[in-house]
């Protein structure tokens, strides 16, 4: 069965994880990030395919994932006792310095805790520009129906999920931004979380659900600098830096960056009762009497997990954008050894419309392909464009070649004053991104599309806005503009990866589940690396669900820990 030979009910059973050797960490010279360790990584990465479902005798096709290649902590193998150099105590270990990470670290260091947090980057990293919440100080005023919440994030998730996470999010998410926002007021460079006006759209697009309005951010900050971008995940990352200055004032609190998590340690119980971590090129032993967070993030940044546990259409022809690498499922990788039941596969990815070949997009392409039409190799439109983001990504990557010959089409008369994009014309086109011609005929040639085809999608297009009814797909016509412009334009298109969102299974306290669904014992899972709340795909419509996770899970693991309750 060649490479992937490996039986499925091994894996199922996690015994198909025995023989992984750790990458070791490195840099990565492409976004200027330093690992811990200068080391390449491990020549030994294809050791990783044993995690892979078998799938030789399935009429699938497979593909590699092109996603970058973070350095990987975890090691699986028998660590002696005589290789660790040293032994700590302290209560809470939280493994990983994201949003998350950090938001367990602060909340059990309020509590009295003495916390050790742990971190395989140089620093700890967040990118997020908004994050969701219901009940906050900062929403007051605002009106957002409970119930109708929770249904719509059930319905996203094609009721494949448990309710307990899901009913924590909702019902702790307001407590949990107060708290952050506390943490905050003590820094020195006055970040404020306040509530987003929101459009009753989607990223932008027509509503096809009631607005659920509980998206915050961090608009309002003057410190964030004039390049971070309060509209992208940029900003975030700003915030986490804050986060970790004020995480110094804690006596109790000892932040550890260049310090990944190499394993869980369990007693004879099977109590999760510390970590073994690596320090240089030493094993540190870091016993926590009240329990473990794992906060490390997805696995976007570790291409074989991607194959094994994803669908290959949602990376096949994707491009990236995570600015810190250090994603590669470790914490993942670290329950499953432990005992720990994971999300079923393939697990949901966050993905994300009008992804440029070599970026997650150019925003001064945002207005033409806001009224543009999707297109494939054929000349053919195959989706309703005004859809949620991660509907127009997934049907355009299962198109022919997952999605690989895509373009956004649209005419001279879609731009608008002062986008930027009629001076980015020339810069696309030397990229090799961008094809133009005088007539739809002409740009299909240009870029390889059936002129024919092009040309009578366009005028069909173009006949439904007398009506006003697209009778193809749906589309919300009032919403957009038909093609009366001289100038027409093929813009290449790709879906973009944004991180995965399927983790360990968790209960309502953030508490991990083995594989016979009890708990593990001082084991909690928060942020990327908890599952048991989304499936199918991260859901856009509903704004900021995937922070507000980490933020609220964070907060309620740590408070659990300590308490108990």
């Amino acid at each position: 069965m060649g490479e992937y030979d490996v039986s499925r009910r091994s894996f199922l059973k996690g015994i198909g994880l025995a023989g992984l050797s750790a990458g070791t960490l490195g840099t990565l010279g492409a976004t200027g990030i330093a690992f811990a360790d200068d080391a390449p990584v491990a020549e030994s990465v294809d050791a990783y395919r044993q995690l892979a479902c078998e799938t030789a005798l399935v009429p699938v096709k497979k593909a590699a994932c092109p996603g970058p290649r973070g350095p990987v902590g975890f090691e699986d193998r028998d660590i002696a006792a005589s290789d660790i150099a040293s032994t700590e105590d302290c209560d809470i270990v939280v493994v990983g310095a994201g949003i998350a990470g950090l938001m367990a670290s602060l909340k059990a260091a309020e509590e009295g805790a003495k916390v050790i947090c742990i971190e395989k980057m140089t620093k700890g990293r967040g990118c997020f520009e908004c994050f969701g919440a219901v009940g906050a100080k900062c929403q007051e005023g605002t009106e957002i129906d409970k119930v109708a919440l929770l249904d719509e994030m059930y319905r996203s998730a094609y009721w494949r999920v448990r309710p307990e996470p899901i009913r924590t999010y909702v019902d702790r998410s307001g407590e949990a931004t107060d708290f952050w926002q506390a943490e905050l007021d003590k820094g020195q460079n006055g970040f404020v979380i306040s509530k987003v006006e929101q459009a009753p759209s989607t990223c932008g697009m027509p509503a096809l659900t009631p607005l659920i309005d509980t998206e915050l951010g961090f608009y309002d900050s003057p410190s964030l600098p004039p390049d971070a971008g309060v509209r992208s995940g940029y900003s975030g990352i700003y915030v986490c830096l804050e986060m970790q200055e004020v995480a110094k004032a804690y006596d109790n609190l000892d932040l550890r960056f260049s310090t990944p998590g190499v394993q869980l340690v369990r007693d004879g119980s099977g109590r999760v009762g510390g970590v073994i971590a690596k320090s240089g090129d030493e094993y540190v032993q870091i016993n926590a009497a009240k329990g473990v967070i794992v906060a490390t993030g997805g696995y976007d940044a570790n291409p074989e997990l991607m194959e094994a546990w994803t669908r290959p259409e949602d990376y096949a022809t994707s491009s990236w954008w995570n600015p810190g690498w250090g994603t590669t499922g470790d914490g993942h990788l670290m329950g499953i050894k432990a005992g720990a039941q994971m999300d079923p596969c393939p697990q949901p990815v966050m993905n994300f419309r009008w992804g440029n070949p070599d970026s997650f997009y150019d925003a001064r392409t945002w207005n033409a392909v806001y009224f543009a039409l999707m297109i494939n190799g054929d000349g053919k439109r195959f989706v309703r464009e005004d859809l949620p983001f991660q509907c127009v990504s997934n049907a355009q990557n299962a198109q022919p070649g997952y999605g690989k010959n895509c373009w956004q089409v649209f005419d001279d008369a879609m731009f608008m004053p002062g986008d930027g994009f009629a001076e980015a014309i020339d810069e696309f086109k030397q990229k090799g991104w961008l094809f133009e011609g005088s007539t739809p005929e002409e740009l299909a040639a240009a870029c390889g599309v059936d002129p024919q085809g092009l040309a009578d999608t366009i005028a069909r297009y173009n006949g439904f806005f007398e009506a006003g009814v697209d009778e193809d797909f749906g589309r919300d016509l009032a919403g957009t503009i038909p093609f009366t412009g001289t100038r027409f334009f093929a813009l290449t298109t790709n879906s973009c990866v944004l991180a995965t969102v399927g983790g360990l299974t968790i209960d309502g306290s953030c508490r991990v589940l083995d594989t016979d669904d009890r708990v593990i014992e001082g084991l909690y899972a928060v942020g990327n690396a908890s599952g048991n709340f989304f499936a199918g795909n991260y859901p856009r419509h509903i704004p900021g669900t995937s922070i507000g996770r980490a933020v609220t899970f964070g907060y309620v693991a740590a408070e659990h820990a300590v308490k108990g309750a």
